[in-house]
């Protein structure tokens, strides 16, 4: 097979249409689809079905698209090292956080790691943590700030404790229920409810903890993906409730007006992990900038 048409394969499925992904890709309509037809007859199967509203892949045609993305991801990575070389940035610490630790810790661990590693690039990045721990394995990343939904880690990944955490309920200061400053079983019946992201990993605890709280259905209005900041301003307008770890909402509440509301039962834990790969702890620069990022997080 040619990896090209395993990339190709996975941009048709993402745009949805062999015409959007021809433009993306700059190839003409029967160019591509003589590549898709190749591709079929090599791989013995149909790759996606066409209808009136685009494509949609086939499971052989999804396992195929999830090679092509791996393909399309190592380029990236290889372009990344040419752009890197050609700047003289050979030095480059890739570091993934969690959106809302990643709002409230990033800002200042950025400037803390700048003034101890001065000759180190940083790429930094803030996206759902199940994602994440994914580009970790993949070695897309090279360290994570997240909290973990997994009793051990995967093979070849290592994670270290950076803040006992857990779960609380917040709401803006206008919101009907800031004033009391509670949540009691039945006061959140119809309100709405906004989250981060949508089948999260930890939907189940979070979704246990308010039912014991007394929320039985609470009305997911809206979910933002990978995104504080647009969370944060939605929730302080106060017309919504959300669940949210305490350690970044503590460092937050500054810049956002929200009020935590008191639960009738205890938090859900939440511990927040320091991620990485397991061969780079056998460098000691490495060792110096994992022992600054959990230094800088205790500080706090």
């Amino acid at each position: 097979m040619d990896p090209r048409h395993l990339v190709q394969l996975a941009t048709i499925l993402e745009k949805g249409s062999i015409t959007q992904a021809s433009r993306h890709l700059h190839l003409t309509q029967p160019t591509l689809t003589h590549n898709m037809q190749t591709l079929e007859m090599q791989a013995g199967g149909t790759l996606f079905e066409r209808s009136r509203f685009g494509v949609r892949s086939t499971p052989l045609g999804e396992m195929l698209a999830r090679e092509g993305r791996a393909i399309a991801r190592r380029l990236q990575d290889a372009s990344e090292v040419g752009a890197r070389h050609r700047g003289g940035l050979n030095r480059q610490l890739r570091l993934g956080s969690g959106p809302i630790v990643g709002a409230a810790l990033l800002p200042g661990l950025v400037q803390v790691l700048q003034r101890q590693f001065p000759d180190m690039a940083l790429r930094v990045q803030s996206d759902r943590p199940h994602l994440l721990v994914e580009q970790l394995i993949d070695g897309r990343q090279d360290l994570v700030i997240a909290p973990s939904w997994l009793d051990k880690p995967p093979p070849g990944i290592e994670r270290c404790l950076m803040v006992k955490d857990d779960l609380g309920v917040y709401c803006g200061a206008a919101h009907p229920l800031a004033a009391r400053g509670r949540l009691d079983p039945g006061d959140a019946d119809g309100m709405p409810w906004i989250s981060l992201g949508t089948a999260s990993p930890f939907d189940q605890a979070v979704g246990e903890m308010l039912r014991v709280a007394g929320v039985e259905s609470p009305r997911n209005d809206i979910a933002v993906l990978g995104e504080a900041f647009v969370l944060l301003r939605i929730l302080s307008a106060g017309g919504h409730l959300s669940v949210l770890p305490h350690y970044p909402m503590r460092l937050l509440q500054a810049q956002f007006p929200v009020t935590e509301l008191k639960l009738s039962v205890p938090s859900q834990p939440r511990p927040i992990y320091l991620w990485c790969r397991a061969p780079l702890l056998e460098d000691p620069r490495f060792l110096a900038i994992r022992d600054a990022i959990l230094a800088y997080a205790a500080s706090l």
